[in-house]
């Protein structure tokens, strides 16, 4: 039986707001935060820290289909153009979402 992800192809209308695309890609993916003049460091997690997702381009995503839908709604929740279908996955993605 073959496997079946999603993949998510996106793009955040907010390009020219800076404060806007700031705070999606924080949320979205998290980030390094700094403390006490840089002395610690500190890895904020981001939405998709809840999910298995391989990341082969800037703006596409592949996901468990399960987990799709929910991605999906982050996404519209900040107005970005979003393309998605289902594919089959080859063997390293299998390995990489944790599904075999």
């Amino acid at each position: 039986m073959k496997e079946i992800g999603t993949i998510i192809v996106f793009r955040v209308l907010a390009r020219n707001d800076k404060l806007t695309m700031n705070r999606f890609c924080r949320q979205f993916y998290g980030y390094l935060d700094h403390s006490n003049n840089y002395k610690y460091r500190y890895q904020r997690e981001g939405f998709l820290d809840n999910f298995k997702y391989i990341k082969p381009l800037r703006g596409v995503i592949v996901v468990k289909k399960k987990d799709a839908n929910e991605i999906i709604s982050f996404l519209q929740s900040y107005n970005a153009e979003i393309y998605a279908r289902d594919i089959l996955l080859l063997e390293e993605d299998l390995n990489e979402l944790d599904l075999k």
